[in-house]
C-alpha cells in the first residue's frame, strides 16, 4: 500500500513539472535557412516555434536585426536589410517595423489581436547585404544565427547554409552561449559538408548560437572598388557630414574675424580729465560697452545727472521713487541725441518724470526712445557688431546640422542625446564669459574673489557632471560609433558661440574713443595724491567733481570718484564754504554730506530705474533625455527578440 501511495505521488508529481514545463514562455526550436548568392547577399528565413501563455507573448513575437556589422578588419559597417514575408503557421501574418537602437525591430500580430496560449510556428524571410568577410587567402560567413538577446530560453537551435554552385566550406567553428563566449555546446551535422548545424544543449535568455564559414575566393562577388568608396562614404556619413561641417564652419568664421572683426591697434592711453571730443556720458557709456551696459539704465542715469549738472532739472531722491523735475533755465546750444530725447519727456518748466513702481511702463517707454535715439545716431559709427557674417555663419550651421538629420544615419538616441552637447556649449560657452566679465575694470576685490569662488563651484559641479555623461554616453553610444556626431554637434555651437562674441571690433575711430574713455577712467580711479601730481590737471572743488560724476556713473567708477571728492571735503583745503556745500539741483532724504549723498544716490540711481520695469510674464519649459541600447553576437546577423 505504501509502495503503491510512493507511486502515485511520484506520478503526480512528474504530471505537475511537465504541465509546469509546458506553461512556460519558450522558444522549442529555432532554425535558419542561410543562403548566400551569388552577388554576396544573404536571403534568410528564420524558422520560430515559440510556446506562448500570454505572459510575455500575448500578440505575437518580436525580432530585433541589427543593421551594422564589423567587416573583415574590424571596422563598423551599415548592412543593407530587406524584409521579405512573415508567417504564422505557414499564413501571411500581419507585422510592422520599428527603429530600434542600432537596427530595426519586427512586430508579428496585430496590438487588437491575442493569441490564445499554444504552441506557434513563425517565419521571417528577409534578405541582407555586406554581411562576407573579405580576408586576403578566403572569404567568410561569419553569422550570428538566433542573436543574443533573446528573452526567452531556446530548447533547440540549428541552421543550414546554402552557398552558391554547391561550393562547400573549407572550414567551419561554432560559437553558443552569452555574448564574447568561446563555448562550443553546438555540433557540426555528419554528412552536410559543414552546411548544417545544432547545438547540442538548450540556449538561456541572452544566449546564441553564432557559426563561421571559411570558403575560397570566387565563389561570391567581391566588391568593386566604386562599391567600396561608396560604402566608405555611406558608413562614415555622420562623420564626414559633422567634422566637414565643423571645419567649414570654422574657416569661414576665422577667414571672416581676420577680414572684419580684428580690433584696430591700441592707442597710447593717458590720463585725462575731460571726456574726449565732447562726447555725453550716455555716449561714454555706449562706447565703452560695445552698446548699452544694463540695458541702457546706467546711460539714462548718467544722462539724467548730466542735465541736472547743467541745471536743466533737479533731481529728488525720495525713499522709493527718484523724481526728474524740469527747471526754468533755457536751453542753450543743442543738446546731444540721449539727453534731447529724455528732456523732450518734459518740455516745461515744473514738468516731472516720476520713476516708481506705479509708474514703470511710462519709463520703459521713456527709455526705449532714450536708447533709439542714440542708436539711431551712433549706430556702427564706433563699434561694428558684423551681426551679417554672424547670421551667415548661423545659417551655414544650421544648414550642416540639418544635412546630418536629412542625409545622415543616426539613431533616435542621438535625437534626445544631442541635448547634451548644446547644454554644455552654452554653459561653457556663457561660464567663460561670466568669468571673463568678473574680472572687469571697476569691480571690486571682493566681488572678484566671490565671482572665482562662485565659478570655480560651479565649473567643477558642471565638469563633474558632463564627465559623468560623457562615460555614459560614451558606453551607450561606442558600439552603433555616434559619440563622434555629438562632439561634431557640440563644437559647431562652442564655434558659434565663441566667434558670436569675436566677430564684432571697434571702427579706428571708436578705437581712438575708446582709448581716450580709458584715459578718463584712469584719472576718475586715481589717488588724490596721483591726481594732484599730474601737470596740468585741475584742482578738486565741488564744479570739478559735479562735471565728471555723470561720466563716472557711465564708466561705473562713481564710488572712487565720490571718496576722492570727500577726501578732498575733509581736507583744510577745501574751505568751510566748499565743505557746507549742497547743489540746487540734487534733493535726497538722506543724511550725511553731499559727498556721501550723491555718491550714493548716483550708483544705486540706474538700479532704482531699472526696479520699476514691469515683470515680463514667467514661461516654463522642460527638457529630457533618455538612454536605451541593445546587443548583437559576434558577425553579421544577430540581434534577439521577444513578446509584446
Amino acid at each position: 500500500m505504501t509502495s503503491l501511495l510512493r507511486l502515485c505521488s511520484a506520478f503526480l508529481l512528474f504530471i505537475w513539472m511537465a504541465c509546469g514545463a509546458q506553461a512556460e514562455e519558450v522558444i522549442r526550436g529555432y532554425h535558419a535557412d542561410i543562403t548566400v548568392l551569388p552577388d554576396a547577399t544573404i536571403e534568410v528565413t528564420e524558422t520560430i516555434t515559440v510556446n506562448a501563455e500570454g505572459n510575455e507573448i500575448r500578440r505575437g513575437i518580436f525580432r530585433d536585426f541589427p543593421l551594422y556589422a564589423r567587416d573583415a578588419r574590424g571596422r563598423r559597417q551599415k548592412v543593407d536589410f530587406e524584409l521579405i514575408s512573415v508567417e504564422r503557421d505557414g499564413r501571411p501574418e500581419p507585422n510592422h517595423t520599428e527603429s530600434v537602437s542600432g537596427g530595426i525591430r519586427i512586430y508579428t500580430g496585430s496590438a487588437d489581436v491575442f493569441l490564445r496560449p499554444g504552441e506557434y510556428v513563425y517565419t521571417i524571410t528577409y534578405r541582407t547585404g555586406r554581411q562576407i568577410r573579405y580576408f586576403d587567402d578566403h572569404d567568410e560567413l561569419y553569422w550570428n544565427v538566433t542573436g543574443n538577446g533573446w528573452l526567452f530560453p531556446i530548447d533547440r537551435a540549428g541552421a543550414t547554409v546554402t552557398l552558391p554552385d554547391g561550393a562547400v566550406p573549407t572550414r567551419t567553428t561554432l560559437y553558443t552561449g552569452p555574448s564574447g563566449s568561446t563555448a562550443q555546446n553546438a555540433r557540426e551535422i555528419p554528412g552536410s559538408n559543414g552546411l548544417e548545424f545544432q547545438t547540442t544543449q538548450p540556449l538561456g535568455p541572452g544566449e546564441g548560437l553564432t557559426i563561421v564559414l571559411a570558403f575560397d575566393k570566387g565563389v561570391v562577388a567581391a566588391p568593386s572598388s566604386e562599391d567600396s568608396t561608396w560604402w566608405f562614404i555611406r558608413d562614415n556619413l555622420n562623420t564626414i557630414i559633422g567634422f566637414g561641417g565643423l571645419a567649414v564652419i570654422f574657416l569661414y568664421y576665422l577667414r571672416s574675424w581676420a577680414a572684419v572683426g580684428r580690433d584696430p591697434p591700441k592707442g597710447v592711453v593717458v590720463p585725462r580729465w575731460d571726456p574726449p571730443e565732447g562726447i555725453s556720458p550716455a555716449l561714454v557709456n555706449y562706447i565703452d560697452n560695445k552698446g548699452f551696459s544694463g540695458a541702457g539704465w546706467t546711460a539714462l542715469a548718467a544722462a539724467a545727472l548730466n542735465l541736472a549738472v547743467a541745471g536743466y532739472v533737479e533731481l529728488d531722491d525720495l525713499d522709493s521713487s527718484i523724481t526728474i523735475r524740469r527747471t526754468g533755465k533755457a536751453i542753450t546750444g543743442k543738446l546731444q541725441s540721449g539727453e534731447a530725447a529724455l528732456i523732450a519727456e518734459i518740455p516745461s518748466s515744473g514738468d516731472t518724470l516720476v520713476i516708481d513702481k506705479a509708474n514703470g511702463k511710462k519709463v520703459q517707454s521713456v527709455g526705449n526712445r532714450f536708447r533709439q535715439a542714440i542708436e539711431k545716431e551712433h549706430r556702427n559709427k564706433y563699434y561694428k557688431g558684423n551681426a551679417g557674417y554672424t547670421s551667415l555663419g548661423i545659417g551655414l550651421s544650421i544648414a550642416v546640422v540639418a544635412s546630418l538629420f536629412i542625409f545622415g544615419d543616426l539613431d533616435e538616441d542621438v535625437y534626445a542625446l544631442i541635448f547634451v552637447p548644446t547644454f554644455f556649449s552654452v554653459f561653457f560657452g556663457t561660464f567663460t564669459i561670466g568669468l571673463v566679465n568678473s574680472f572687469r575694470r571697476g569691480r571690486s576685490l571682493f566681488s572678484k574673489i566671490i565671482a572665482i569662488l562662485a565659478l570655480a563651484l560651479i565649473g567643477f559641479v558642471a565638469l563633474s557632471t558632463m564627465g559623468l555623461m560623457l562615460i555614459s554616453m560614451w558606453m551607450d553610444l561606442e558600439s552603433t560609433h555616434q559619440f563622434p556626431v555629438l562632439i561634431a554637434f557640440g563644437g559647431i555651437l562652442l564655434v558659434n558661440l565663441l566667434f558670436f562674441f569675436l566677430m564684432g571690433a571697434p571702427t579706428p575711430l571708436g578705437r581712438k574713443l575708446m582709448d581716450g574713455i580709458e584715459g578718463l577712467r584712469i584719472y576718475l580711479t586715481l589717488a588724490e595724491k596721483d591726481r594732484m601730481n599730474m601737470a596740468g590737471a585741475p584742482t578738486m572743488s565741488p564744479s570739478h567733481f559735479e562735471k565728471l560724476l555723470p561720466y563716472a556713473v557711465a564708466l561705473g567708477v562713481e564710488k572712487p570718484w565720490s571718496t576722492a571728492f570727500e577726501t578732498w571735503l575733509a581736507t583744510a583745503a577745501a574751505g568751510a564754504a566748499a565743505a557746507a556745500y549742497s547743489p540746487g539741483w540734487y534733493h535726497g532724504s538722506n543724511p550725511g554730506g553731499f559727498g556721501d549723498r550723491i555718491g550714493g544716490f548716483s550708483s544705486s540711481m540706474a538700479s532704482t530705474i531699472a526696479s520699476t520695469i514691469p515683470t515680463p510674464p514667467p514661461s516654463s519649459s522642460s527638457s529630457s533625455s533618455g538612454f536605451s541600447g541593445g546587443s548583437s553576437g559576434g558577425g553579421g546577423g544577430g540581434g534577439g527578440g521577444g513578446g509584446w
